[in-house]
């Protein structure tokens, strides 16, 4: 797989993303992305306000290890409702969140597990969360940009997180796991 082999040679530029996996991201064309998204086998556990949704269509497709899909849909209801909305923004490589004022519930839609070699697509706006079964766990993702507003859902304030670049060692795991993905 070409994207693959690509991000091999670009390991040391991979991005921790806020929910727990390292990425790689490029321009394919106007308001399209290609990324590469991987979840090391010692990485970070998600966070609490980890159900979220993106301004954007995502066609992955799963070339190592196994995940889990949630969708759900948010019903505002009382201020003192368990999960509260948040709006993200970004200042550079920062992402925050900022809360909407709108509390409620999510009910659950549907679950689905994708393996590796399977593929799935998600529309933008639709909330959900993915938990990663096996690792490590590599995407390759292609996005299309649709402007819908991202909000995400939770219970905890969270501070600005910083999509640092990742560390040498990081680098040199996530080399070495694109490679074996890729057959080599």
């Amino acid at each position: 797989m070409r994207e693959l082999a690509e991000a091999v040679q670009r390991a040391s530029e991979f991005r921790l993303h806020p929910l727990g996996f390292f990425y790689l991201q490029d321009a394919v064309g106007k308001g399209r992305m290609r990324r590469v998204h991987i979840w090391l086998p010692d990485g970070p556990d998600r966070p609490e306000n980890d159900r979220h949704q993106h301004s954007f269509d995502i066609e992955s497709v799963v070339v190592a290890g196994r995940m889990r899909s949630e969708l759900f849909r948010f019903e505002e209801g009382k201020p003192d409702g368990p999960e509260v909305e948040y709006t993200v923004t970004y200042d550079g490589h920062e992402s925050i969140l900022m809360p909407t004022g709108r509390r409620g519930r999510l009910l659950p839609i549907v679950s689905f597990e994708t393996a590796a070699g399977t593929s799935y697509r998600l529309e933008s706006g639709v909330i959900h969360r993915v938990a990663v079964i096996c690792r490590p766990c590599i995407t390759v993702v292609r996005t299309f940009e649709r402007h819908v507003p991202i909000f995400s859902y939770g219970h905890e304030e969270e501070e600005a997180f910083d999509r640092r670049l990742c560390a040498e060692g990081e680098a040199e795991q996530i080399r070495r796991h694109l490679v074996h993905a890729a057959g080599g």
